[in-house]
C-alpha cells in the first residue's frame, strides 16, 4: 500500500475510532531509562536494564496485537524514547502496523541525522518539552546543564528536517506553580520557531513527588492565550477542565482503560501510567480481547479523579460538547503547519 494511502487509511480508522468510543489512544514505555534527572519524575531513580526492555520483535508483535482494536495513536514514552538506538525501526514497524507513532523527548540526542530519520520513519508527531523561558530555571528542573539550549536546538532540527507539514513538531510544557507566567512568552518563542505548543497538567500521583499544580484559577489566562496565538494548539475543552482538575484533584469519570491504555517495557498492560502497578495482564502472553475485556472491567469498577493529563485529557476533550469545535480544533492541529 503506497505511502499516501496508507496514510489515509489509517486516518480514517483513527476516525472511526473515535466515533464508535473505541481505544484511540495507547501509552508505550519502550524504555524507562534517562540521562536527565527532572524534579517532576521519578523513573531515573531506580535502574533500568536495557537487556530487560521490550525487543525490536516484541514491539513489533505488540504493533500487530494493538491493531486487532483499530488505529492508535502510540506514544513512545519513557524515560528518555530516544535512548533506544532501535527507535527508527520502532516507528517503522508501529506505523508499518497501522498505527500514528508519536513521542515526547527531552531533545538532549537529537541531531541531524536522527532529526531526518526518526520522522522518515514514520513518526507523526514529536514534542520537545520546554518549562521555562529562562534556561537556568529549565536547566534546573530537569537536572541536566545546558538541557534548555539543547531542546530549542533539537525543536529547530526537527522542523528543518521534516519530510512534510504532516509530520509535526511542537514545543510542550509541564504546567506547573511556578511557569504559568512563562507560557506566553514560550508561545512566542514557538512562534518564532516555527512550531506549534501545548501544554500538559503536571500529575504528581504516580511515586513520591511533591504536589506542584499551579493556582486554581489559570483556565480564563490559558483560554486568552489560544485565542491570541494560533500557534497554541491544545484543544480547548482540555483548558476548559484545567481549574476543575487543579481544584478537585482530577476530573472523574476517567475514560483510562476503554479510550486509552498503557504497556509498560515488559508488556504489562495497565489503564495508565498512574496505575503501572495495577496490571491487568502482559500483551504478549495473553489474547487481546481477554486484555480489553479486563480493562473495561478495570474502569467500571475502580472510579478515579487522580490527573488530568494531556494524554488522558486529549482522548477524552474530543467527547465532550460542543464535539464539532474538538473535530475542528484537532483536524488543524493534524493538517500541518
Amino acid at each position: 500500500m503506497g505511502s499516501a494511502l496508507h496514510y489515509h487509511y489509517r486516518c480514517l480508522r483513527l476516525a472511526w475510532g473515535f466515533l464508535a468510543r473505541r481505544f484511540v489512544h495507547c501509552n508505550l514505555q519502550v524504555t524507562y531509562r534517562c540521562n536527565f534527572k527532572c524534579q517532576i519524575c521519578d523513573f531515573w531513580k531506580t535502574e533500568h536494564d536495557p537487556k530487560e526492555e521490550l525487543t525490536l520483535d516484541e514491539i513489533r508483535r505488540i504493533g500487530a496485537k494493538l491493531n486487532t482494536l483499530g488505529t492508535l495513536i502510540i506514544s513512545l514514552a519513557g524515560g528518555e524514547p530516544l535512548m533506544r538506538e532501535d527507535l527508527c525501526e520502532v516507528i517503522t514497524g508501529l506505523s508499518s502496523a497501522g498505527h500514528f507513532p508519536i513521542l515526547i523527548t527531552n531533545g538532549w540526542f537529537v541531531n541531524k541525522t536522527l532529526a531526518r530519520d526518526i520522522q522518515r520513519a514514520g513518526l507523526q508527531e514529536i514534542s520537545v518539552s520546554v518549562d521555562y523561558r529562562d534556561p537556568a530555571k529549565h536547566d534546573a528542573q530537569r537536572g541536566m546543564p545546558g538541557a534548555w539550549e539543547r531542546g530549542i536546538a533539537a525543536l529547530q532540527l526537527l522542523l528543518k528536517h521534516r519530510p512534510g507539514p504532516r509530520n509535526r513538531v511542537h514545543m510542550i510544557s509541564v504546567l506547573m506553580d511556578d511557569n504559568l507566567d512563562d507560557i506566553e512568552p514560550l508561545i512566542k518563542l514557538s512562534r518564532e520557531l516555527g512550531v506549534t505548543y501545548m501544554v500538559n497538567l503536571y500529575s504528581w500521583n504516580r511515586g513520591a513527588k511533591a504536589r506542584r499544580t499551579p493556582e486554581a484559577h489559570v483556565t480564563a489566562h490559558l483560554l486568552e492565550l489560544k485565542r491570541k496565538y494560533p500557534e497554541f494548539v491544545t484543544l480547548t475543552t482540555y483548558i476548559e477542565q484545567l481549574d476543575r482538575a487543579v481544584a478537585e484533584g482530577g476530573i472523574g469519570n476517567c475514560q483510562a482503560g476503554r479510550l486509552l491504555l498503557n504497556i509498560d517495557d515488559r508488556g504489562n498492560v495497565a489503564r495508565c501510567t498512574e496505575t503501572l502497578d495495577e496490571p491487568v495482564g502482559n500483551i504478549l502472553r495473553e489474547e487481546m480481547a481477554e486484555l480489553r475485556r479486563r480493562l473495561w472491567r478495570t474502569q467500571q469498577e475502580k472510579a478515579c479523579n487522580q490527573c488530568w493529563t494531556s494524554c488522558r485529557g486529549f482522548a477524552e476533550s474530543m467527547f465532550m460538547p460542543p464535539r464539532l469545535r474538538q473535530l475542528r480544533e484537532f483536524y488543524q492541529s493534524v493538517r500541518g503547519h
